[in-house]
């Protein structure tokens, strides 16, 4: 099997710099080393986007253009952990804590514009009964319901937030999570119909999906793919099905179907980026051995989806 990435994919293949290290350079390095052709920045020397001055900015470029990578998104947290107050929504800015994913969101829109990035990372708000990060929490088919109230508030969100993207020229990726009320494929679509920006689209992740109780390939990705523009690969199984705990796993020793996806996303001519977005980190190892074991996962997965076309 061939250790290095097929040029003539439809999409690139990057990774997400925080699953390798805080430090910029040393994910740019080992996205190079790897045969990446971009890379997905959210850990800017352990500062977040909407903490970075323009030294700050003008550093993470020059690392970029060094390895000869492109930036293919801005991780930001915006909306992860907002919760949104029950019945109808009044004015946005009366949400606790909304201000300051308001600077988030912009914080990654400048950056985003000062990288050449088209893309920035957001979520679609924390759901109401989650204890921490969701896991455990229970699996529910497709996710759970999505009460019309909360619905229509994440909507009038996320409206918002594609507004001020749309003024930057960039479109926001609602990546589907766990903690969120957009956590499988099912929900998140929901959430995107309802919300009917043109700048709001989807960062499809399947093992989120997985985790959340959806069923990621093939119907999860058939409801995704028309707002798909970006998609993290990581690894996941479940441990406990009685209290929903998971387990991240290297990729291709779960239990998400990572060949058919991948297959998938090939037939479909698919132009976006597909990042490792590793996950998997066993303690007594560095992030970067773990990511790297992981993409040699990824890339075999990789290996078998060409020829299963072949």
């Amino acid at each position: 099997m061939s250790n290095r990435i097929d040029t003539n994919l439809p999409f690139s293949v990057g990774v997400v710099n925080s699953e390798i290290s805080p430090d910029v350079n040393v994910g740019v390095d080992v996205a190079a080393d790897l045969g990446m052709s971009q890379i997905e920045i959210e850990d800017f020397w352990g500062r977040g986007a909407f903490e970075c001055d323009d030294a700050l900015v003008d550093r993470t470029r020059a690392a970029v253009d060094r390895a000869g990578l492109n930036v293919s998104a801005v991780g930001t947290q915006a909306f992860k952990v907002l919760i949104l107050p029950p019945g109808e929504m009044g004015d946005l800015a009366s949400i606790d804590g909304w201000d300051q994913h308001r600077i988030e969101l912009e914080g990654g829109i400048r950056v985003a514009q000062a990288l050449g990035s088209p893309f920035v990372r957001i979520f679609s708000c924390r759901r109401d009964d989650m204890v921490g990060m969701g896991n455990p929490s229970p699996r529910l088919p497709d996710g759970g319901p999505v009460p019309a109230d909360r619905l229509a508030g994440i909507a009038a969100v996320l409206r918002d937030a594609g507004d001020r993207a749309d003024a930057a020229g960039l479109t926001l990726l609602v990546e589907n999570v766990r903690s969120c009320w957009g956590n499988t494929a099912v929900n998140t679509v929901r959430i995107l119909e309802a919300t009917d920006h043109p700048r709001v689209k989807l960062n499809w992740d399947p093992s989120n999906d997985f985790v959340s109780g959806g069923n990621p390939f093939p119907p999860g990705y058939a409801i995704a793919r028309p707002w798909t523009e970006h998609v993290h690969i990581k690894d996941a199984s479940v441990v406990d099905h009685s209290t929903g705990l998971i387990a991240w796993e290297c990729v291709g020793r779960g239990e998400v179907d990572f060949v058919g996806q991948l297959r998938a996303l090939i037939d479909d001519g698919f132009a976006g980026a597909v990042n490792l977005e590793t996950h998997w980190h066993p303690e007594h190892r560095s992030k970067e051995a773990n990511s790297r074991e992981s993409f040699a996962g990824m890339l075999e997965a990789l290996h078998l989806a060409q020829r299963a076309g072949a």
